[in-house]
């Protein structure tokens, strides 16, 4: 009893060391990279594919997380002029398909495409700004605003989930004259800019 009671303290211990860098580097939940961000799978001593969990008095405590299968099948992957983007597992910024389109967080989307942010909390007004072109959205609504121009938004809305703002991706790109291609098999968004 004791042993289970210093194990549990530990991994308890060790959980809020983890949470407290996570909150100091949240800033930072994605990079532009040439590597392909690759799935890690866990497996058993013997090879076989096998699920993570814990256990609390001797009972399996499933934690929610996809089978590396269902992991694969559901993964998006973004490449931006030759960089793939990457995300830091547990920060929720992995890119994701909303009703047919691929969703990146505006962190990321900014940095990759060179926009200014404004981001007005109150109202959850986004602004960006790229070569005297301005873009105004705000999250929940399909209406936004190109160079003072209404556009509606195809099928999906600017939205925050897991604490993190995400746009869709396509129809920026396209308003920018980014070429934007996807890959049904390999799950890629690609978007290359024009010389």
């Amino acid at each position: 009893m004791l042993i289970r009671k210093w194990k549990f303290i530990t991994t308890i211990s060790l959980l809020v060391v983890l949470m407290t860098g996570n909150l100091a580097y949240a800033a930072e939940d994605f990079f532009w990279s040439d590597v392909e961000p690759i799935l890690t799978c866990y497996k058993s001593r013997d090879g076989s594919a096998a699920e993570m969990g814990i256990e609390v008095d001797d009972k399996r405590v499933s934690q929610g997380i996809p089978s590396c299968e269902d992991a694969k099948k559901n993964r998006v992957l973004v490449l931006l002029n030759g960089k793939y983007l990457n995300t830091y597992a547990g920060t929720g910024a992995d890119p994701f398909i909303e009703n047919g389109r691929t969703m990146i967080p505006l962190r990321a989307l900014a940095d990759g495409f060179g926009f200014e942010v404004d981001w007005d909390q109150n109202d959850k007004k986004i602004t960006l700004n790229k070569n005297h072109k301005s873009i105004l959205m705000q999250v929940g609504k399909s209406e936004m605003l190109v160079d003072g121009e209404k556009v509606n938004l195809e099928d999906v809305v600017p939205m925050v989930k897991n604490g993190v703002t995400f746009l869709p991706v396509r129809q920026l790109a396209e308003i920018l004259d980014v070429e934007v291609e996807w890959d049904n098999t390999t799950r890629i968004a690609k978007f290359t800019e024009k010389s």
